[in-house]
This record gives structure tokens, C-alpha cells and sequence, in this order.
């Protein structure tokens, strides 16, 4: 497990997880539940719910996708970085495009990966982002 700076060692990562998809929602909590420093501690299925999410679990991240009704991804991560801005921000999506990615650096997302890289790379993403590091996979 990498070392989560500024951390108490035996308290699990906080994570919010929003995706209009109920499917993939499972598969980002099924996966974190394979690793016991993390907690799901709510989940959205759009941008105006996730950016409500954080306000009331205040979570050491969240994951938001790319594309979602109401407010999209980008939209609700600059929300979130005003309103919390100590929640990591990971963007999730279908997009693998470095301009994407680019741009979600741009408005201080931490780490961005591709949907089909959930089982290999979700949880690294969000270790890197708890911890203000740069993580990209496509």
C-alpha cells in the first residue's frame, strides 16, 4: 500500500463515486471493497448530486465521470474544488485522450483514468490523488 501523507495510518480513504452508470458504480465499489483502507461513503449519479455528496461526507476524494446529466464531470470538479477544496479529485472516463486528461489538470484534477482501466488502476489513481500526485492512464 503507498503511504498516504498527512494520513492516521488506520483510517480508510473516504471516497464519494459518481457515474450515471449504476453499473459502473458497482464495479468502482466492488473493486475499492477488495481493499479495506477504503470506504464508499456515498455515491451520485449525476454532477449536481456529487458536488451534495461532498458537501455532506466531506471524502478524502472522489471519482467523477467524464459525461453525466445535469453538470458534467469538469463542471462538478470545479464546484467541488471551490466549495471542498481538500477532496482529491480522480475523473473516470471513456474518453482515453490526452486532451481530456490535459484538460482535467488544467482545473486541478489529480488523476485521471480510463474506464477500462478500473480494475488495474483505480486504486493507484486514487492513492496518488489523496496524495497530490499526478496519475494518467488511458
Amino acid at each position: 500500500m503507498h503511504i498516504q501523507k498527512n494520513r492516521v495510518a488506520d483510517t480508510p480513504i473516504r471516497v464519494v463515486v459518481a457515474d450515471d452508470h449504476p453499473v459502473i458504480r458497482r464495479m468502482v465499489r466492488s473493486t475499492l471493497n477488495q481493499h479495506p483502507h477504503f470506504e464508499v461513503c456515498g455515491e451520485a449519479e449525476n454532477g449536481a448530486e456529487a458536488i451534495e455528496q461532498v458537501k455532506l461526507s466531506r471524502p478524502d476524494v472522489v471519482v467523477l465521470n467524464v459525461t453525466m446529466p445535469l453538470l458534467n464531470g469538469f463542471e462538478a470538479a470545479l464546484e467541488i474544488k471551490k466549495q471542498v477544496p481538500k477532496t482529491a479529485i480522480v475523473i473516470l472516463s471513456t474518453h482515453a485522450d490526452r486532451h481530456f486528461a490535459a484538460e482535467a489538470q488544467k482545473i486541478g484534477v489529480r488523476a485521471y483514468i480510463s474506464k477500462s482501466q478500473i480494475g488495474r488502476s483505480l486504486v493507484n489513481a486514487l492513492e496518488a490523488a489523496v496524495n497530490g500526485e499526478d496519475f494518467i492512464v488511458l
